[in-house]
């Protein structure tokens, strides 16, 4: 080496990394600082580096090397800094930090396959089979793997017409983030402590006004409590009351997550058939008082009737006279596309017997997971202290965000709108149905909900269609899901609130011309 070399390329030539062989795209949509970054960090994981072996160059002489500013060098090394991978010296320069912080992350390779050569010859999880509890084995799910995958409902993609699913399309997710960034703002670093297990006040407060003024409820924010949807509403109940064994009563048909929640809570579910006015509560001599009847009276899921009023009050005398909990499960309550929709139950119960909740997974987005429950007084310190045992509680941004959106009005001009592109969906719906499928289906049409029961006209051809649908991806959901003892004629249950007109006719179409073509009538 020249003596007259400068002291920068001497530094430049006892650099740790060919930076030479760092590429930066500048038509990338990766900022050139993290571009920089990543490629500098992969070159330190890969690399070994001694005392006299680790100092970069300066920030300078980077910039110089690469064509780039200094200030796109400062902002990668600066990350580099932050998460461990660059330390300085004082009048010394930036080295490479020792140990790097994957040796933290990362379990110890040697010690893994010592355990793995040495200690584990006798024992091979794979066909060790434990033992899996009857509250688990008892529940009535016969998906496995990656049928989890779908969901609930099962819906996958393309226009399935499965019943339940909501229209995300048409969420407004510019305000939702919107006011997500308000609350960040204003509240910071509170939004990412431990939150109320009851649920945050303001979202309270703001259910409890809503529930007031348009369902007809009776109640104020402390007997409010925000859970993560519906079915942990249910479960929170059934361990506050029932002991095991003790008897729920719940709708059949009705909803099969119901059923579920309930016998995971080690309940003994006692099926309900159904008339036109909703749940037959006649209870013989010889059985046993319910603690829990499980009702969705607003709309009856999945036979879609209204409960009426007169059978409402008979339901309230009865859980009054027998101390049982009446769970009304206010479903689709909102959507209603034929005459006001009647007050709520825990509007009318004078007794303190109901259990009122609602989730907005139907409402704004699935999701969310976020519900309330309106329960007596006496009940709700049980409730959250169940609840903050399973989980503690909800996301506490989105608990803000929902409650600015209820306070600023959007909640309620958002269920506005959907009512109105829902009422536009089920006409569609009814009109393509009745003209491609009227031969085959009558399809009961009922005064709110997004989803339609179509009873077979030809009940033989049930195991035909059911193989049809499966195949081409159209998977209405059969009645007899959602039964436990009721044995109705053959019937689909369809949705059509996620998709457009022009959607579901195209898959009506669909549905049509394959039955056709199988040759069912």
């Amino acid at each position: 080496m020249s003596r007259s070399e400068s002291p920068l390329k001497k530094r430049r030539r006892r650099a740790i990394i060919a930076f030479e062989l760092i590429r930066l795209d500048r038509t990338a949509t990766e900022p050139l600082h993290e571009q920089l970054y990543r490629q500098i960090r992969d070159e330190l994981k890969s690399g070994a580096f001694t005392d006299g072996s680790s100092r970069l160059p300066s920030s300078r002489a980077l910039a110089v090397d690469l064509g780039i500013s200094r200030l796109t060098v400062n902002l990668a090394l600066s990350k580099l800094h932050a998460e461990g991978y660059l330390r300085s010296k004082a009048r010394s320069g930036t080295f490479v930090a020792h140990p790097l912080p994957e040796a933290f992350l990362t379990a110890d390779r040697f010690a893994t396959e010592r355990i793995r050569r040495d200690g584990l010859k006798a024992h091979r999880p794979s066909q060790y089979r434990p033992h899996i509890s009857g509250r688990v084995r008892a529940i009535p799910d016969q998906r496995v793997g990656k049928q989890f995958d779908l969901g609930a409902l099962d819906a996958g993609v393309g226009v399935s017409l499965v019943p339940g699913l909501p229209a995300v399309d048409e969420f407004p997710i510019d305000i939702w983030e919107r006011l997500r960034a308000q609350m960040l703002a204003q509240k910071g670093t509170h939004l990412l402590r431990h939150a109320s297990s009851r649920g945050d006040a303001e979202l309270r407060k703001a259910v409890a006004t809503y529930l007031c003024d348009f369902r007809g409820a009776r109640c104020h924010p402390d007997q409010i409590l925000i859970v993560g949807g519906m079915q942990q509403a249910m479960l929170i109940s059934a361990m506050a009351l029932l002991d095991q064994g003790e008897p729920v009563w719940i709708e059949d048909p009705g909803f099969h997550q119901a059923r579920r929640v309930f016998i995971l809570a080690g309940a003994r579910v006692v099926p309900k058939p159904l008339d036109q006015e909703g749940i037959v509560i006649a209870r013989s001599a010889r059985e046993k008082q319910p603690k829990i009847i499980h009702v969705t009276p607003s709309h009856q899921y999945p036979l879609g009737m209204t409960m009426s009023f007169a059978r409402r009050t008979a339901l309230l005398d009865f859980a009054r006279a027998h101390h049982a909990f009446v769970f009304e499960d206010d479903f689709y309550a909102e959507f209603r596309f034929t005459g006001p929709p009647l007050p709520c139950l825990q509007g009318i119960d004078n007794f303190g017997r109901v259990i009122y909740a609602g989730t907005m997974s139907k409402i704004l987005y699935p999701s969310l997971r976020l519900g309330y429950v309106v329960a007596p007084e006496a009940l709700i310190d049980p409730l959250v202290k169940i609840r903050s045992t399973m989980d503690q509680h909800s996301s506490a941004i989105d608990q803000a965000t929902l409650a600015r959106f209820i306070t600023e009005g959007f909640f309620l001009s958002h269920i506005k709108r959907m009512r109105r592109i829902y009422a536009e969906r089920r006409e569609a719906f009814i009109k393509q149905f009745q003209e491609l499928l009227g031969d085959r289906f009558t399809l009961q049409v009922p005064a709110g909900g997004l989803n339609m029961v179509a009873w077979l006209k030809r009940e033989e051809n049930f195991p035909a269609i059911s193989r049809v649908t499966l195949e081409i991806g159209v998977k209405p959901s059969p009645l007899s899901f959602y039964c436990i003892r009721a044995t109705p004629k053959p019937a689909f249950v369809f949705g059509f609130a996620g998709w457009t007109p022009a959607q579901i006719r195209e898959s009506l179409v669909k549905l049509a011309s394959s039955l056709q073509r199988a040759g069912i009538r």
